[in-house]
């Protein structure tokens, strides 16, 4: 009599099962390794909506606080006043919140180099200023030309080269990644990165020294807001005439609460000697002590996140206007 053998068909059903367990310990890794992405993105939304009130709530702080200062000092604006220093960092729930304010008309304003007339005063002032800053910073000649040719071009709306050294459509159109030139002022100096010429280096160096008022194409200097560690934009404003000693000697003679007015200003020996040797100085019709334009930078870290918000604020008939809001992930140490 003979048996037939079972050892095939279980040997076949056990191979199954553990293909079946290995098929479900697959998809259940699947699964898991989904839902920690999808809780991750739920997570890392939550945090920038809130970084992003984080940074509203500083938003309207600030506005209150420039209302205050410059109603009480009848908009005299100087470094002594309290919005110049910088603010926290301070614990809020779930993280910490920074803030500072930057007076935008203690840097040199990029769009005053657009025009729609080549040959108009203001224009050529902002250009020989621009280049006078380019030089202060150690920029040789070839380059400062550059740079501001390229700039000139990105601003201005016709299609036609500033100078040989300028760029508008074909340059761009030419690059591994094509766009065309912008032909419209600014709204944030991050912009410089798209425009020929303004590598990472050169736009880390200039960066601390510039900035962007939007929709102003004139430059007027608040003497009383520069740090005394930029003398530089002091040089630039002058064209290039004062020498950094007497710009460091301009920004040192400084009250306490500033120069009270443009005519005490007018007064100091650095500028009288200019005056005496017969140098024209139109530029002096541009400075002043009262500021309308500032700039905050929200620094929110929310749990895992870093968030970077710019305000720009105009303060005008006792009223504060945002002019622009943009965000960053990442703003290098200066």
């Amino acid at each position: 009599m003979k048996f037939r053998s079972h050892s095939q068909p279980r040997g076949f059903a056990i191979i199954t099962v553990l293909l079946v367990v290995a098929l479900v310990a697959v998809l259940a890794m699947q699964m898991s390794s989904r839902l920690r992405v999808q809780v991750a993105r739920i997570a890392s939304s939550d945090y920038a909506e809130q970084a992003y009130w984080h940074w509203m709530s500083a938003e309207a702080l600030v506005r209150q606080v420039l209302l205050l200062e410059l109603r009480e000092a009848d908009g005299h604006t100087n470094l002594g006043q309290n919005w110049a220093t910088q603010q926290g960092p301070y614990p809020v729930r779930g993280g910490l919140i920074a803030g500072r304010i930057r007076d935008l008309h203690s840097c040199f304003n990029l769009n005053s180099l657009y025009t729609d007339d080549p040959s108009n005063a203001q224009f050529l002032l902002a250009q020989e200023q621009y280049r006078a800053l380019l030089a202060a910073l150690e920029i040789d000649e070839f380059t400062a030309e550059r740079l501001s040719s390229t700039l000139i071009d990105w601003l201005d709306k016709n299609s036609e080269l500033h100078s040989s050294l300028g760029a508008e459509d074909p340059d761009y159109e030419s690059l591994a990644q094509p766009y065309q030139a912008g032909n419209n002022l600014l709204s944030h100096i991050s912009e410089l990165r798209q425009i020929v010429g303004y590598s990472r280096d050169v736009y880390q160096l200039i960066k601390p020294y510039v900035c962007v008022i939007p929709a102003v194409t004139e430059w007027q200097l608040n003497l009383n807001t520069v740090s005394e560690t930029q003398p530089e934009i002091v040089m630039a404003f002058f064209r290039g005439q004062l020498d950094i000693n007497a710009a460091q000697g301009l920004l040192s003679a400084r009250p306490e609460d500033g120069y009270a007015d443009v005519d005490a200003i007018r007064q100091q020996g650095e500028i009288q000697n200019l005056v005496g040797s017969g140098t024209t100085l139109n530029e002096l019709d541009q400075l002043t002590v009262t500021s309308s334009y500032f700039e905050l930078q929200a620094q929110v870290q929310y749990g895992d996140l870093e968030y970077y918000g710019f305000s720009q604020l105009r303060i005008l008939n006792g009223s504060a206007h945002v002019l622009h809001r943009s965000r960053g992930g990442y703003e290098q140490d200066e």
